[in-house]
This record gives C-alpha cells, structure tokens and sequence, in this order.
C-alpha cells in the first residue's frame, strides 16, 4: 500500500490486527514483559517508519497493533494473588461493596432468589479484592442500594456456564463486569450496612429511576409498566412472557434493551425540533449531546448503554447528514479505542451485535436505499436499516441465536413506527413527572393503550408461516468470506481489484471453484456417522441422536430445577439449532422427573416432534413436569413404551431392555439401549442399584453389554454398581452432572469402579457437550473442552 492512500482501508485493516492479537492471546499465554518489550520495539519503528513516510509503515503499523491487542488482553486477565478467583471453593466470610440494583426474582413459592452484584472491600480483616456475586435465597426482601455494604459467610465458587456451542458464554459475560467468582451464601449470615453517604450520585439515579417506574404502575398494569421501563432504559424484569416472546419472534426484542436506536431516535427528535425553532447548529448539538449523556447516565452508564449511545450517535450523523465516509472512519477508531481499553469485549455479544449492525447501517444502508428508490420514502428508509442491520449481524445471529425473523421487515414498517412513538411519548412523560403529575400519567396510560395495539400486531406477525426462520451457523471461515463478498459488492475499488486478480489468474481460480464445488458435493452425498450427543444441561440429563441421513430422537431433555429457566427453551433448542436439526422423530423419557423431562415443553414449542415415548409413570404425571393440562396437544403425542419393544430409525435401534418396577421414579426408569452395526449405547436413566440387580437377572449377558454408557443417577453411589458395570463392560461411560452441585455427584465410588474396569470417563460439568462419532466400527470422541 502506498503512503497515504486508501484511509479507510488502512484504519479497518490495523483494527483487524488489533482484534486478531486479542484472539490470539486467548488461545496462547504471553509474557506480559516480553510482549511489552515487543510492544516498545514496534512502536519505535512505526514512528520511524511514519517521519520518513516509508511505504512499509503500514506493516509497522499493523504488526504494533496486533502486539497491543496481545500485551492488552494478557494484562487485563492477569489475576492479582489476592483476587476472589484464587479463593475458589474456600469458605469465607466476605465483605463487599453493592455495585449495581439487584436482580430479585420471587418464585410461585413466595421465596425471593437475589444475586448482588459485589466488589470486595480490603481491609486489615479481608485480603480480598475482586468482583463477585452473592446468590441467596430470602423469605423476605430487604431493600438495599447501591453502595451499600454487604457481608456474607459462604463458599466461593466458579461462575459457570452451560459448556456448549453456539451458547452465549455467561463466564466471558461476568468477566466483562468484573466478576469472576460467587459466593453461595446462606440467609441467615447475610448482614446488610447501610451507606447513606456512599456512591450518592449512582443512588439519587436509581431513585429516579424507582419514581418513575413507581409513577408508571399507578396507572397502567405491572406488565405494562415493565414493558414500556425497558423500553426506554432497557431489562427484561415483571414484563409479559407473551409479549417477550412475540418480540423475540418478529426480530424486535432489542427494542427491550437500550440500543443505538433509541439514541438514534432521541437524537433525531432532538435535531428536528431544533430545526423547527430555528435553532443555530452549534447549539442543537450542544443539546443533543447533553440529552444523549444524561439519558446514558439514566439507563444506568453500563457497556452496553455506553456503546449504544456512542454508535447510535453515529449512526445518526450518517444517515441525517450524508456522510457516511466520516461516519466509517469514527466508527472504526471508536471501536479501536474500545477494544483497546476493554479487548474482552471482543467476545461479548453485546457489542459483536452492536458493531456489526452499525457498521451495516453505515455501509449498506445506503446501498439498499438506493436499490429500493421505487418504495415510498417511508418504507425505503425503515426497510434499507432492517435488511442492512440484519445482513451484517447475520454470522453472529446464525451462531448465538440460529434463527432469523423474515417477519421483522413487516414489524419495522408496522410495529416499530408506534414503538417509537411510545418511547418519545414516555420519555415526555418522564421529564413532566415532576412539574406536571396529572399529564404526565395521562401520556403514560396513551403508552399503555398503543403498547396493547404494538401486542396484538406482533402476536398476529409472530404467527405468519416462516416468521423465523433456521438459519445454519456460520464458521469462522465462512463469515471471513460472508463479509468479503459484502466487501466487494459495496466497494467499487475491492470489486474492480477481486475481477482484475480474478481474470489475470483465470485458470488458477477456475481450478479452485471446481475443486470447491467436488468438495462440497462430496461433503453433501457422503454418507455421515451416526453422531451421540450428550448436552450439557447442568444437573440432568440429555442426549442427542442424529443418524447417517439426518434423522434425530433425543432420549431425556434436562429441565427446569429449582427456577424458572426454560432448560428446553434456552439450552436444548439451541443445541438442536447448532447441528441442523429441526424437527425431531423421537423423544424419549426415561424417567418423570424434571431434570429428565422438564424440557419437553420448552422444546415442542419451537421444534415440530413426531412422538414422545415415556416409562411406566401416569399421564398426568408429566403434564405436571411440563406444566400443561391433560388435554394439552402435547399430550397427544405421548405414547407409553412397553418392555423389549423396539423401533428403528434409519438403520438405527432404539430398544427397551427394561422398565423399572418400583414405586418411585427413579425406580421406574426406562432402560433404552441404542444400536447401530457393533457400536451400542445404553442409557439407564436414574435406575438405582436394585433395579440394576433386577436387569442382570432378566437379561443375558450380550444384551447388556455396551460400546458406551450413561452412567445412571449421574454417578449417584445409588447406581452402577460392581456387578452391572462387568456385566455392561462399556469402552467409553459418560456422567452427565452440573457442576458444583450440592449432591456430590458422581461419587468417588463410582469413578474407581470405572477405573477398575479400564473404562474411560467423560463428564459435562468438565467437558461441557460430549459428541460420539462412528460409523459402527470406529468411534472418534469430540469433547467441548478437552
């Protein structure tokens, strides 16, 4: 490259340095001090390079960027001797400081479950620094602020996560916060100091913010209330699961989280009320940026509000003054900057989602503007930011959420008009709550009424045939190669350089298209193995089957325990999603317990199931599980299993070798063995020891015998006894346990009889999601953490 040509190029390209010496000091520990001294050199050249005007500076440059990235991320993650972190699983009485408001959930059970959100206190009693949580479980809930300073006695533990692909990784999420520990605490050790005179500024907002919501509910319903509060500042709490869900399925659910649209919509507001009084330029600037910082500080100044802001801001600037060239620029050096001082947030979602849709709505809005100029100007300019948004997050979407709503062009026109409305309505409101307390609540029952109209057009949408639609992940390659497609169809220079390259090595690329497509349709008709799935579900159990031809049944689908989280929903459905599958033929329950069958319900609502096999257990015993009456649809699809029956499934074997007899459920659980060619794979369920004992005496030897096992109880020392385990003789067993769980689960008993057999053990809570691959002959194991 030339010296001083093509600045946009050269900015995006030292970006990507940057980002990729961040990703490569994930994978591979650095010296601090080595890449530091690194760091120095590099920079001594760049600056060389830069006065003499070289025309290698940009490789200077590039190679200083990509060591920042490195020496960054190595210092940000380098953990102090007295962080909380080196504490794990010590029992401490810790003492913190509250940083944020805390999350309360109360249960049908009139139990409050709390998390605060803590930074430890030193002192000469505690040498603890670092950020953590306090999860606790209340009958009553004390009121407490930010602040405040909180002591608990309790264990620290490691923040987990569900260890499968595709997932949102609530780990690198607290990090992000500066959380790298909680604390299970018990009620009664909770002691709660209250700091008047601590952090006053962050509690005269939280207060504000308490009026205003308080305001809200005196005249609309609770949900309605949290529905138009998250609106204007973001949160998901006390709002109608319909409605969520409705969003969620239309593509609008952002709209619940404050994001660059909202600024984009203040600002917009803000500048044409200006331009309506004739206002200097200077001075409406001047009022937007102080609207746009106090809203900010409103909605709380967390990340993801601050990164809004900022490229909302930018987005703006873009679309009301045509200058996108600039826009592009800022952008780029906004996000350096960022990364620079936080380079962990490369991996939130948040900000992944965020980037990419401004930067789509920076360099491809105007592309599809231009393309839809046969559209009225009010359809051109909502639908040119959706399909611009969308197609630039489409690589993130696919790989978090694996789906994408086609009937989120029709909700933008539509819905998102009175959304708008909605939010300057109630931000209006907000500011004439003090002054004017009757007109005030006057606007907010107008929001209520337009929030209902809003509720019915998504609901009607959310029903339309494709309103979300599946959409494979991407891999890394493949989104390298999405955006340079995008690259070179928005960039008439890239595209004029790719087509002359293209044509000068014409028989060189002929070569590689032909090999690429053999590969490909190689890769489509060739037979696949079978694949074995175990998911991590935390405490339960879940597995997968998907055979040669893609057909799939799960046996067990892990469950809600102990909360109100949609196991089915949020952890199986994606899964399911990551692998391509669909639809299901089969679902089998070894057992009606929730952690075995909770997730039932959350996956049939997503994913059309054939028919649903359970154990011995009464009907109503699993309408109960799934919450659902005896009459529900679902309930159609349940069919009882019968001992030594079997069913195949695209030369697969799904056979029952036994069903528990005794009077509970874990007694009474199905026994599913599962074949294909001299690979087997049995699935016990929760079967306690006599049952076991009961299943070697009415089955021979050769039936009980396996390639691999789910070891039954998750490794409960009720389970696998020394007789069933020689009998099983399994090569590979697998516990499928949540880690830190307060059962003890598995045992060590039970790990020293595998051992003793010479059997290898993989277990969810370390290995995450554990995939078998065979072909019936050879097995290959692809744990999600090695």
């Amino acid at each position: 490259m030339s010296y001083g040509q093509q600045p946009l190029t050269f900015i995006n390209g030292i970006l990507l340095c940057c980002l990729a010496g961040i990703y490569v000091a994930d994978k591979i520990v650095f010296d601090l001090n080595y890449a530091g001294c690194v760091l120095i050199f590099l920079l001594l050249f760049s600056v060389g390079s830069v006065i003499k005007k070289s025309r290698y500076a940009f490789l200077f440059i590039a190679a200083l960027l990509f060591v920042l990235g490195i020496y960054r991320y190595t210092m940000v993650n380098t953990v102090a001797d007295d962080d909380i972190v080196n504490f794990i699983g010590q029992q401490r009485t810790v003492t913190g400081i509250l940083q944020n408001e805390p999350l309360v959930h109360e249960d049908a059970q009139g139990i409050f479950h709390i998390r605060y959100e803590m930074k430890a206190v030193t002192s000469r009693n505690q040498k603890i620094t670092g950020g953590y949580y306090i999860n606790i479980r209340q009958d009553n809930y004390r009121k407490v602020q930010t602040g405040d300073r909180i002591t608990v006695v309790g264990t620290i533990k490691k923040i987990n996560s569900y260890k499968n692909p595709g997932r949102i990784d609530n780990v690198l999420q607290a990090k992000q916060q500066g959380v790298s520990a909680y604390i299970s605490a018990e009620k009664s050790s909770l002691k709660i100091e209250e700091r008047p005179n601590d952090k006053l500024f962050a509690k005269r907002i939280n207060a504000l913010r308490t009026s205003i919501r308080t305001a809200m509910e005196k005249v609309m319903p609770k949900t309605d209330a949290g529905a138009v509060f998250a609106m204007l500042f973001g949160g998901y709490a006390d709002i109608d699961p319909e409605l969520l869900d409705n969003f969620t399925t239309t593509g609008i659910v952002h709209i619940l989280s404050v994001s660059g649209s909202h600024i984009t919509l203040l600002a917009g507001s803000i500048v044409a009320l200006g331009k309506a009084l004739r206002l200097r330029q200077w001075l409406i600037f001047l009022i937007l940026n102080v609207t746009i910082i106090m809203y900010a500080i409103l909605s709380g100044l967390v990340p993801p509000v601050v990164r809004s802001a900022s490229m909302g801001l930018l987005s703006y600037a873009a679309l009301a003054y045509n200058k996108e060239n600039q826009s592009c620029y800022l952008l780029s050096l906004v996000g350096m900057i960022m990364i620079i001082i936080s380079p962990g947030l490369i991996f939130n979602i948040s900000f992944q989602l965020s980037f990419a849709a401004t930067a789509g709505l920076l360099y491809a809005a105007p592309y599809f503007r231009r393309i839809l100029y046969f559209l009225p100007q009010v359809l051109t300019v909502p639908l040119s930011i959706t399909i611009s948004a969308q197609l630039f997050c489409l690589p993130f979407l696919a790989w978090y959420f694996h789906t994408v709503s086609l009937s989120s062009l029709i909700t933008n026109v539509i819905a998102v008009p009175i959304i708008d409305v909605i939010i300057m309505m109630a931000l209006t409101a907000v500011l004439a709550n003090t002054l004017f307390p009757f007109i005030s609540s006057l606007v907010f029952v107008l929001c209520s009424l337009l929030l209902g109209c809003v509720s019915e057009i998504t609901r009607l949408l959310a029903l339309l045939p494709a309103s979300m639609v599946y959409v494979p992940y991407f891999s890394f390659i493949g989104s390298i190669f999405y955006y340079i497609i995008w690259l070179m169809i928005l960039q008439k220079s890239c595209r004029i350089y790719c087509l002359t390259e293209i044509r000068r090595h014409q028989q060189f690329f002929c070569k590689l298209f032909c090999i690429s497509v053999l590969i490909l349709g190689w890769n489509m008709f060739r037979t696949q193995d079978l694949s074995v799935h175990f998911i991590d579900v935390g405490q339960g159990d879940a597995a997968l089957i998907i055979t040669s031809h893609g057909k799939s049944a799960m046996i067990d689908t892990g469950g809600i325990r102990d909360s109100d989280y949609d196991i089915g929903r949020q952890v199986d459905v994606p899964y399911l999603y990551h692998y391509g599958v669909t639809h299901l033929n089969y679902i089998f329950l070894s057992h009606a317990h929730d952690d075995h069958a909770g997730g039932v319900s959350g996956i049939v609502k997503r994913i059309p199931v054939d028919n649903i096999f359970v154990g011995r257990e009464k009907r109503s015993e699993y309408a109960s599980v799934w919450h659902i009456s005896q009459q529900s649809d679902i309930m159609d699809k349940v069919i009882s299993l019968d001992e030594s029956e079997s069913f195949d499934l695209d030369g697969v074997k799904f056979s029952v070798i036994y069903l528990g007899k005794g009077s509970g459920a874990n007694e009474t659980s199905a026994v599913i063995k599962v074949s294909y060619q001299d690979f087997t794979a049995m699935f016990t369920g929760d079967l306690p020891a006599q049952e076991e004992q009961e299943m070697i005496q009415k089955n021979d030897a050769n039936k009980l015998k396996c390639t691999l096992l789910k070891v039954a109880h998750h490794g409960s020392k009720t389970s696998s006894t020394e007789a069933f385990l020689r009998k099983s003789a399994p090569r590979w067993a697998v516990i499928s346990v949540g880690a830190n769980n307060s059962y003890g689960h598995p045992a060590e008993d039970v790990l020293k009889r595998f051992e003793t057999i010479g059997t290898k053990v993989y277990r969810t809570d370390k290995n995450g999601a554990i995939v078998f691959y065979t072909d019936g002959k050879k097995c290959r194991i692809e744990p999600y953490i090695e």
